[in-house]
């Protein structure tokens, strides 16, 4: 599926400029509460990372798999925040 057919609230992704980086211009990009749907994305990953932990004294390798899991999902979140915030900066929204 391509992101050239998601609306973007009348940001023109083509005079950006983005080059590769336009593939990770989803509408919660420039959408006024980008930071509340990390949050809450981030949110899942340390709910993950608890129920690992808790995990981890029943079933010891379920438990560290979902603390791994859940890190990897942290990391790909920060990640993400860091790939929108350039983006943001790039449409003049920050």
């Amino acid at each position: 599926m391509s992101n050239n057919n998601l609306p973007t609230h009348g940001i023109d992704l083509e005079a950006l400029n983005l080059g590769p980086m336009v593939r990770h211009a989803r509408t919660a990009t420039f959408a006024p509460n980008w930071k509340s749907v990390l949050a809450a994305d981030a949110f899942v990953g340390i709910v993950i990372v608890i129920l690992g932990l808790a995990a981890r004294y029943w079933i010891s390798l379920f438990g560290w798999l979902l603390v791994g899991a859940g890190m990897v999902y942290l990391f790909l979140v920060m990640r993400r925040s860091l790939q929108w915030r350039w983006l943001r900066q790039r449409a003049g929204l920050n």
